[in-house]
């Protein structure tokens, strides 16, 4: 049997998008199941029709069910609807707005309150934090509601609008989260906190840090658990990175993927929850485990 996932990044844009499809790929593989994948980068200027060309490919090729990383809630709703015409099962990451076989739901407003919480523990009450916000993408919206609301309810203050093109990083990548902490340094010189939403963004902020002269002067909390990032806490320049287990959700829709295939379980609309995880700090750092250990990283094959 085989499964097309299509990716929203090309490989290596993003290792967490990328450990994401090994985590699916070593939990397909306990069932002699092949994944295939097409990268349909929702960066591209082609994109979300490249997505729905994508899930055309897969019909045509007659692949036996099609996993989706949920970008814009609304696509690629032609694509899907052709697939589960033709009896293909369809595993969304997030839960589109249109007909799915089953979403894998990440926490994401959770995970944004427990890392402002995290960061409150650091700062004084009323301590003056930036937020640099990312791609207007499902789980990253929800990522800045929670760093929000975390960031009003444990008393600290947010002195920029993360929706600010000058303080958003959209490229997703480490290059634009330099540009857009540069940008936030330079308009806020009086920071005590800084919060890039995920790990590549944080990078790029330890980077404009490093040019500012401020690296490790500001309490700093991120997103995914990258081994960069854990090694930056361990390196003492940076406070903590939420570490989701996102080799666990390649896992977990895998899971969804077996009990459809090799179960014949008509899943329904079913949706589960992602892991939570947990906040890698300097406690934790030193036993943390990278994502390559967690799972074989065998090369992925693209197309279908």
């Amino acid at each position: 049997m085989r499964v097309l996932y299509l990716s929203p990044m090309a490989y290596g844009s993003n290792p967490g998008v990328d450990a994401l499809a090994h985590g699916l790929d070593s939990r397909l593989a306990e069932d002699d199941i092949e994944l295939r994948v097409i990268y349909a980068d929702f960066r591209d200027p082609g994109w979300p029709g490249s997505a729905d060309d994508a899930v055309r490919a897969g019909v045509a090729a007659g692949v036996d069910a099609i996993a989706i990383w949920v970008v814009d809630p609304a696509e690629p709703a032609a694509g899907v609807a052709e697939a589960r015409a033709a009896g293909i099962p369809v595993i969304a990451m997030e839960r589109p707005r249109f007909a799915v076989d089953a979403s894998v739901v990440f926490p994401n407003f959770n995970h944004g309150v427990y890392m402002s919480e995290h960061l409150a523990t650091l700062l004084p009450r009323g301590a003056r934090v930036g937020l640099i916000g990312g791609p207007d993408v499902v789980d990253d919206i929800e990522l800045m509601l929670g760093l929000r609301h975390g960031l009003e309810i444990s008393g600290l203050t947010l002195v920029n609008d993360p929706e600010d093109p000058r303080y958003k990083n959209t490229t997703d990548v480490r290059e634009g989260g330099r540009e857009k902490a540069a940008n936030l340094l330079a308009d806020f010189p009086d920071l005590d906190g800084l919060i890039p939403f995920n790990d590549e963004t944080l990078l790029g902020a330890i980077d404009a840090l490093r040019d500012d002269g401020r690296l490790g002067k500001l309490a700093m909390v991120s997103r995914n658990g990258n081994p960069l990032a854990v090694r930056a806490v361990l390196d003492g320049v940076h406070s903590g990175t939420w570490d989701l287990d996102i080799t666990g959700i390649g896992g977990i829709v895998g899971d969804l993927i077996v009990r459809a295939l090799v179960g014949g379980e008509q899943l329904d609309g079913l949706c589960v929850c992602s892991p939570i995880g947990r906040m890698i700090d300097a406690r934790r750092a030193p036993t943390w485990v990278p994502w390559d250990q967690r799972v074989a990283y065998r090369p992925l094959v693209e197309g279908v």
